[in-house]
């Protein structure tokens, strides 16, 4: 996940009168400001100490300062990349953006007739049913995995969304074979690197199904790929996607195991 959806994720996670969410507020209107300062700049930043400052930094799973800091600054500075889900080169006008939307959208259509293969999800329905529970390790939520989720729990099968880097962690520790694990990557050179949380879920046996770009620094991981990205694909058709895809097998899993 980048930093700007780590920051995000933490304010949500917070409760309303944390000291950890105040600052975390303080640097998402403030980013500019924040993305320049060291640890003592910020803390002044955010009204806080140094203290505060570093265990915040912790809850999002940072080691150190620097690796924060850096990955704030190269967000910042490209922040049209970052928090862009269609091409920037083809969008000049209001215009452009509708068109390239409906486009996009004509593209993920086509993808996920590929990727929408009954036998496939049934196959991933009775493993997801015969498991100790499915988890998403996933840097965001989504409507489909809520409604998944609310199915799931009517079947009595243990479910849990985990968004943040240490909780992975913790997570992934806990694992075991009888586990399903489905992941999304967001692989830039400064994001958050998952490789211990995938070689914790091997090491464990856990079934990890990744969605993600077709080329990943962790397939040699995982069990699974799915709704893989085609070259030249664009965020929205990977959302697109993978929101078909969650919707489709929680309706399958809903007919199999529900009505």
């Amino acid at each position: 996940m980048n930093v700007l959806q780590n920051l995000i994720e933490l304010y949500d996670h917070l409760a309303a009168d944390s000291t950890y969410r105040s600052v975390v507020r303080k640097i998402l209107m403030n980013l500019k400001e924040a993305a320049d300062a060291n640890v003592y700049e910020l803390a002044a930043l955010t009204e806080s100490s140094r203290t505060t400052v570093w265990r915040m930094l912790q809850l999002m799973g940072y080691e150190r300062f620097g690796d924060f800091h850096y990955a704030l600054k190269q967000a910042v500075g490209h922040y049209t990349y970052y928090n862009r889900i269609l091409p920037v080169s083809r969008m000049h006008t209001e215009e452009d953006i509708i068109q390239e939307a409906e486009r996009r959208l004509e593209c993920a259509v086509r993808d996920v007739k590929q990727d929408l293969n009954l036998e496939q999800i049934q196959k991933t329905a009775r493993r997801i049913m015969e498991s100790d529970g499915l988890y998403f390790f996933f840097p965001y939520r989504t409507p489909a995995m809520g409604s998944f989720q609310q199915n799931l729990a009517m079947a009595g099968v243990e479910t849990n969304v985990v968004c943040l880097l240490p909780d992975m962690l913790a997570c992934s520790e806990t694992m075991g074979e009888r586990c399903v694990v489905f992941c999304m990557t967001i692989e830039h050179a400064e994001t958050q690197d998952m490789t211990e949380i995938f070689e914790r879920l091997q090491k464990h046996g856990a079934y990890t199904v990744l969605f993600s770009g077709s080329e990943s620094r962790y397939d040699e991981y995982v069990k699974q790929q799915l709704c893989a990205e085609p070259k030249g694909g664009s965020a929205l058709e990977s959302v697109v996607r993978f929101e078909m895809y969650i919707l489709a097998l929680s309706e399958v899993f809903r007919k199999m195991y529900l009505e």
